[in-house]
Parts: C-alpha cells; sequence; structure tokens
C-alpha cells in the first residue's frame, strides 16, 4: 500500500465508550475507498473504551492520559503519509476524506476542518462562526476542528508538546508559521459537551485561558484554572 495516499486517523480517549462507536462506525463506512488506518489511543480508561476501540480499529495503544502525549504516541506507530487527529465526539461527513486528499493535493501540507455543533441552538451557529472564521482567515484552531498534517512535517515539528492544554493551539501556531494550511471545506459536527455548565460563562473561561497561553502562563497553571472553572478535571472536554 502506497503510504504517500494512506490516511492514519488518530483518535485520543478517555472515558468515552458513549461517544466512540460512532465516530468508529462512521469512519468505517465512509473509508472504504481509501488506504487508511484507524488509531485509538486511550489514556486507561475505566469504562468500555477500550473493548470498543478493539471492535473497529487497526491498533488500539494504552498510555498514560494526556492528549499531546496520546497524540504524539499514535502518530509514531502511523503509516501513512497523512495524520488526522480527530476527537472522540465529533462526527465526520462523508465528504471528510475526498476534500481532505483534495486539499492536500492542491498544496496544502496541514490544517483543519469547518465545524458546526450538534446542538443547533443560536448561540452554538455563532460560536461555530467564529471557529470557522479564525481557521479560515488566522489559521488558528483547535483539535475539534480535526487538525490533519502531513506526517514529514508533523515529524519536524516536534510534534504536540505534552502539555496538559491548548497542545492544539500550539500546534497550530507553529504549523501555519511552518508550511502552507488550508481549512478544507466539509464540516465535523461536535458535541457541545464542553459548555455544559454554561456556555457564556465557559466560552469567557476559554478566552482569558487562551489569552493566558498567549502570554506564556504556565499551562499547568492554566489547566488548573480550567479544572476548577468547569467543575472537573477532564480536559477532554476542551
Amino acid at each position: 500500500m502506497d503510504r504517500r495516499n494512506k490516511i492514519s486517523i488518530i483518535i485520543p480517549t478517555l472515558n468515552e465508550e458513549a461517544s466512540l462507536e460512532g465516530l468508529l462506525v462512521q469512519l468505517a463506512q465512509f473509508a472504504t475507498e481509501v488506504p487508511h488506518e484507524l488509531i485509538v489511543v486511550d489514556g486507561k480508561s475505566t469504562d468500555r473504551t477500550e473493548e470498543i476501540a478493539q471492535r473497529y480499529c487497526d491498533q488500539v495503544l494504552i498510555t498514560d492520559p494526556g492528549r499531546g502525549r496520546q497524540l504524539n504516541r499514535g502518530a509514531s506507530v502511523a503509516s501513512g503519509e497523512i495524520l488526522w487527529f480527530l476527537h472522540a465526539d465529533s462526527r465526520v461527513d462523508r465528504e471528510c476524506i475526498p476534500k481532505l486528499l483534495q486539499k492536500v493535493s492542491e498544496g496544502a501540507r496541514g490544517g483543519c476542518f469547518s465545524m458546526q455543533f450538534m446542538d443547533p441552538s443560536p448561540v452554538y451557529r455563532v460560536i461555530a462562526w467564529g471557529s470557522n472564521f479564525r481557521a479560515k482567515w488566522l489559521k488558528s484552531f483547535y483539535g475539534d476542528q480535526g487538525i490533519f498534517v502531513e506526517r514529514e512535517v508533523f515529524l519536524g515539528l516536534g510534534g504536540f508538546r505534552e502539555i496538559p492544554i491548548m497542545e492544539d493551539l500550539d500546534f497550530s501556531r507553529r504549523l501555519k508559521k511552518a508550511v502552507p494550511v488550508s481549512r478544507v471545506e466539509a464540516t465535523l459536527d461536535t458535541s457541545p459537551r464542553r459548555f455544559q455548565k454554561g456556555v457564556f460563562r465557559t466560552l469567557l473561561l476559554m478566552q482569558v485561558l487562551k489569552l493566558a497561553f498567549l502570554l506564556k502562563v504556565n499551562p499547568h497553571v492554566l489547566a488548573r484554572v480550567y479544572g476548577a472553572g468547569k467543575g472537573s478535571s477532564n480536559l477532554y472536554s476542551t
């Protein structure tokens, strides 16, 4: 199999039994005509996440929790030339893979997708619009927008920083400085669960943390603030 045309889909998980299977079923259906592999890297879940992943995936790896660490572990065993990182609570459109390959053929060496929330409420539409605008024009994006990158570029950048929060934003900032990046015009659906403690409260908290991160505040301090503000230490909902 020619790895130049192969996509390695890497999904970090931690107690995702409620979300993971829906995504894996979609990927199994939509990727049939494209060489690909599914890799789940689990952070020692205590539910049925690993069991579910074993049914669908080419590789299921277990490592200490930490999304940056898990993503890097998945990339280290990937055999495809294109790495596509997805959150377990995402849902993919049938056009995602063809349009991803089209963007790469047009010269993009990394980037992300458009996104929308599974909840169609106006407030979530506005938040999604802002995320898509930022990704298209500022080339700045987060993990729930389905980051993709050529494997060679990923390795050259040293992968994700293994920090407890903002590893995705940090990577996108380094990526856009290194190579041409683009937003794929296909939509990922994502869960609004990160906002379960209140939409505006959470949105404000995230913007404050982003600003603090850009001002080089220690990510471990930011992670503690985020956990306290959300009433949870589960950073997989960021």
